[in-house]
């Protein structure tokens, strides 16, 4: 009898794990009509995603933006972090008491700095800091130390040319040391990893070395003393803007390059050792030979390790049909021709689109934070694509478009405010009961777990009747937007 019940409870937490780890693929678009802009993502404990960049304040100038979706792209939240000045947000972790660390630069008097934000699990602000120097500074990416500090990486200017930029704070955001790297001429760090022996590389470019603008790879102890540094490329431009360690401890950076005899940007990546060797490289070319020939600016923005491959991603153009899609693509570990997985893929529209991060997310996909310019009459938007482990499309290859209604609205005074749906589960009819909106008029919104739009309706009554019939078996997510306050909750249709 006691090896049945171990037998049973071996298949229910089988199922269950099966459950909890099943594929989800989405994409999404996000507008709050004010020129919202995604450039970093991370997937959090409660399985959904926070993402952050930008936002055109209601004042006319530029906030940090902070999104919240849960595991299926639904919108749960946002929030706006800024003065009267100019601020973006760039990169962002979860921290290990389960709330948001946040880098990127902003105002401060007269002068940018480094801005710093810590907030808790819901998006409030619990402090804000202002790193810097007499003159510019500018924040890029960040990772969460072990010790619960945090390690950041960007570009101050001295004298008038930026140096590649290293911080170091405490768990409470305090400075405990700063240091610089770069000759004589302008140098930035865009990435940074921690190793798995402790030791922080950054990755970036430089004009201080070699000839024109080069990659340029830093090592340090976990104090900051520089182990060595490296600048690869060829006469022109070279750049990395990402940077990952792999199974074999050697370590991969994605950016451009306009190798010779192709005078365009091209998707370059690069492998290299423990000690700063180059290993191996490799140019993923779109070039047109034939007359008339095409040249189109290509470049990887970031790359994640994915189980067995490398998976980049960043902006393709093509002529003037295509100004700038997003282009991913993947290698296995080998970053040679024979280990190209010909997989790629292009999410395009008329306008221009950017996958600026992606994350390896719990369920064994991979996630991108993309900008794009598709949607409505704002300047730009943000866009979420989710892929599952076989990193097949989550919609037809062209044109791949989410439509979205604006619901990013800004929630940092919300209202206690909720809704109650019976019966959930439902077979037939739903009432969404409004009761607590005070007869106030909302909008009422069902997504299925795709994040398709199923219904959008107006109403002020009391309680909403809804014909759930019509649908399939499967959870949905109904969302109530007031003006000031937005609530989602989900609907189980079971029949």
């Amino acid at each position: 009898m006691e090896s049945k019940k171990i037998i049973f409870l071996v298949a229910f937490f089988q199922i269950i794990g099966t459950f909890c780890l099943a594929q989800v693929k989405f994409e999404i678009t996000y507008s709050s009509g004010r020129n919202d802009q995604a450039r970093a993502i991370t997937q959090t404990m409660d399985s959904g995603y926070a993402v952050v960049g930008s936002t055109v304040s209601y004042e006319g100038n530029t906030d940090v933006y902070l999104m919240k979706t849960d595991q299926f792209g639904v919108f749960l939240w946002a929030k706006r972090y800024g003065e009267l000045g100019m601020e973006w947000g760039q990169d962002i972790v979860e921290t290990t008491d389960s709330g948001l660390a946040i880098l990127g630069y902003g105002h401060n008097n007269g002068v940018y700095d480094m801005l710093f934000i810590k907030t808790d699990k819901n998006g409030d602000s619990i402090y804000t800091k202002f790193i810097g120097e007499t003159d510019w500074d500018f924040g890029y990416a960040l990772k969460q130390t072990p010790d619960k500090g945090f390690i950041l990486v960007g570009e101050t200017y001295k004298t008038g040319t930026s140096k590649a930029y290293l911080v170091k704070l405490d768990s409470n955001g305090n400075t405990e040391w700063k240091k610089t790297f770069g000759g004589v001429l302008k140098s930035k760090f865009e990435d940074v990893i921690i190793a798995r022996n402790g030791d922080f590389l950054m990755a970036g470019e430089t004009k201080a070395y070699g000839n024109g603008r080069q990659v340029y790879l830093v090592r340090t102890d976990s104090l900051g003393n520089l182990i060595w540094e490296k600048n690869y490329g060829n006469p022109g431009t070279d750049f990395a803007k990402s940077i990952t360690q792999i199974n074999s401890g050697d370590f991969v950076f994605a950016g451009g390059t306009n190798t010779p005899p192709y005078t365009d940007l091209d998707n370059w990546a690069g492998k290299i050792d423990s000690m700063g060797n180059l290993i191996q490289n490799q140019v993923v070319i779109d070039y047109s030979p034939t007359p008339p020939s095409t040249q189109n600016n290509d470049w990887n923005e970031t790359v994640v390790k994915h189980n067995d491959s490398l998976v980049f991603a960043g902006q393709r153009s093509y002529g003037t049909g295509e100004p700038g899609n997003i282009y991913i693509y993947r290698y296995s570990n080998e970053i040679n021709t024979s280990g190209y997985k010909d997989d790629f893929q292009k999410f395009m529209s008329p306008n221009i689109e950017t996958a600026y991060d992606s994350k390896m997310t719990y369920d064994n996909g991979v996630i991108f934070a993309c900008t794009a310019e598709f949607i409505d009459t704002s300047e730009s938007n943000i866009y979420l694509i989710k892929l599952d482990s076989t990193m097949a499309y989550p919609h037809p290859y062209y044109n791949s478009i989410s439509h979205q209604y604006d619901y990013t609205s800004i929630s940092e005074k919300v209202k206690e405010t909720e809704f109650s749906i019976y019966p959930n589960p439902s077979s037939s009819f739903s009432t969404i009961n409004l009761e607590k909106f005070k007869k106030e008029l909302v909008t009422v919104t069902i997504f299925d777990s795709y994040g398709k739009l199923i219904l959008n309706k107006s109403t002020s009554e009391t309680n909403y009747l809804v014909d759930v019939s019509r649908y399939n078996s499967g959870i949905y997510f109904v969302r109530v937007n007031s003006k000031d306050v937005v609530k989602t909750k989900r609907l189980v249709i079971s029949k």
